[in-house]
């Protein structure tokens, strides 16, 4: 049974890395972590609710890019990135212009 929460523990560790270091609750589950798993995480701070159904890995202070991809994980399937959060994140806001943290996301489904 050990051996399965360290795999578990492997692959969520890589789909983080992938994402700005966010998962959501949907693929907690697909990759076999557990709902009762998945509270103890929380509990012990391996895991840090950002919105509902969407986890930090390891602490909480997400990026520019770990906040985008947590927003555009909250709103589900076929979510993306929009307005003035896009433009930051393809580098089309004008030079100086400063992006508020802890600003609004947006993202649309």
């Amino acid at each position: 049974m050990r051996e399965k929460g360290a795999i578990a523990d492997v692959l969520l560790a890589r789909l983080a890395a992938n994402q700005h270091g966010v998962v959501s609750l949907e693929q907690l589950r697909a990759i076999g972590i557990s709902s009762h798993a998945i509270a103890h995480r929380v509990r012990i701070g391996r895991l840090h609710r950002i919105h509902r159904g969407v986890y930090a890995v390891g602490h909480a202070r997400l990026s520019n890019e770990g906040r985008w991809m947590a927003a555009v994980l909250a709103c589900g399937y076929g979510a993306a990135l929009s307005h003035r959060s896009a433009a930051a994140l393809w580098g089309l806001l004008p030079t100086g212009m400063k992006l508020q943290r802890g600003g609004p996301v947006r993202a649309s489904a």
